[in-house]
């Protein structure tokens, strides 16, 4: 896993394969929307400095626990809150570039799978 961002309150962690689909996602973004990687970017390190995203247009509650941080665009980060190396963390399993508002099913399973992994891996370390 690799610490994408180190905040005052929680780190913000890459699953192996998330900064693959994080830039594909990104290169998918209009050029007209080039402003939203960096909005996408600034909602994640608000995150990781104070733990938390105010408006649920910047973040999801998807279901079991799998949260989206999201952009205007439509670009998601589907992840989890944790811990690892002793600090709190958001984990990140993949990004994607939505097209329609509801949840693909595939996403929420894919960040289940991300996080069962994880967590074996915490029980194995």
């Amino acid at each position: 896993m690799h610490e994408y961002h180190r905040g005052a309150t929680l780190s913000i962690w890459l699953r192996p394969g998330a900064q693959e689909t994080w830039q594909a996602a990104e290169a998918d973004v209009p050029p007209n929307r080039a402003a939203c990687l960096t909005q996408f970017r600034a909602r994640i390190a608000h995150l990781a400095e104070t733990g938390k995203l105010q408006s649920p247009d910047h973040m999801n509650h998807e279901d079991h626990g799998i949260y989206a941080i999201k952009a205007t665009c439509g670009l998601r980060a589907y992840g989890w809150h944790d811990h690892h190396h002793g600090r709190r963390a958001f984990i990140i399993s993949h990004v994607i570039l939505k097209k329609r508002n509801k949840l693909n099913p595939a996403d929420r399973k894919r960040a289940e799978n991300a996080r069962e992994q994880f967590r074996a891996e915490q029980r194995r370390a």
